[in-house]
């Protein structure tokens, strides 16, 4: 019994540095809800465009206002936007070493901070004025590529169960929905390639934050109930995403059955000439 008590008593130990995270989160989520009972909820472009639940929105906007002093802190030192892209896809790097590793919350937390740092680049380019299609082509593919290098960890440390096949699905799944939205948006099929819930920073909150509070819900709940919550929210993950990236094809291609109005927006299909087509080459 009293063994029993000194591993329970070491389990909240450990847990402290969790739960002072937790706390100061939850201080400032307090601190942004009176703020906007005060003065109303900042009301960000690219949030307001999606069609999310107003808690969801409101969750976006906290976030965003949280990592306030760090945007402004890179706009005055003058930080690069692409410096930012870079690190954030290196903490995801890093993180996928310690999710294969097995240390599921640092790895957890240091995913959530990565993919944060991606929040700020695209704001301290505009505040800069250093916007470009190269930063934004730059951001997008190494989204994929932080995205993926997690996946990569997390399948290495599920190798040897069935998560492992839930794994695989939503990494595969991630990249048909950035593809669809990609290649929907380039042929004209630009409010149908928003289609769906399972946007990026849904995958990241569904995969990181139940990594990071697993050790708090071991400590809660008992050993391996944390290992367990991950499993499970991987299998929602995969199910949710696999569920978007049809929802948005098939969306898309619905909308691009008709004839297609622009011809260059075919890409590299080739038009063929009837004419030429039904002529024979001498000695064909």
């Amino acid at each position: 019994m009293r063994i029993t008590s000194l591993l329970a008593v070491s389990a909240v130990e450990a847990s402290l540095p969790l739960l002072a995270v937790c706390a100061f989160l939850l201080s400032t989520l307090v601190v942004f809800a009176v703020r906007c009972a005060a003065l109303g909820r900042p009301r960000t472009p690219s949030i307001e465009s999606r069609a999310l639940p107003a808690l969801w929105k409101g969750l976006m906007e906290w976030w965003v206002w949280l990592w306030g002093p760090v945007e402004r802190a890179c706009v005055r030192r003058g930080v690069p936007p692409n410096a930012i892209t870079l690190a954030s896809t290196a903490f995801a790097g890093i993180a996928a070493v310690l999710l294969a590793s097995g240390r599921l919350s640092v790895g957890g937390w240091v995913y959530l901070f990565g993919a944060s740092l991606d929040l700020v680049d695209g704001r301290v380019a505009r505040a800069q004025g250093r916007s470009s299609a190269a930063g934004a082509f730059l951001d997008s593919t190494l989204d994929r590529v932080a995205e993926l290098l997690v996946f990569a960890g997390l399948a290495i440390r599920f190798r040897d169960t069935a998560t492992l096949y839930a794994v695989l699905a939503a990494a595969g799944a991630s990249v048909l929905v950035s593809y669809a939205r990609a290649r929907g948006e380039a042929l004209g099929a630009g409010r149908e390639a928003s289609v769906g819930g399972m946007q990026r920073a849904e995958r990241v909150v569904l995969t990181g934050l139940p990594c990071a509070l697993s050790p708090l819900l071991d400590a809660l709940l008992g050993a391996g109930t944390g290992q367990f919550a991950v499993q499970c929210a991987l299998g929602v993950l995969a199910a949710a995403t696999s569920l978007t990236a049809l929802r948005r094809g098939h969306a898309i291609w619905r909308a691009l059955r008709g004839p297609a109005t622009d011809p260059s927006a075919l890409g590299n299909v080739r038009k063929i000439d009837p004419i030429r087509w039904g002529q024979r080459r001498p000695g064909a």
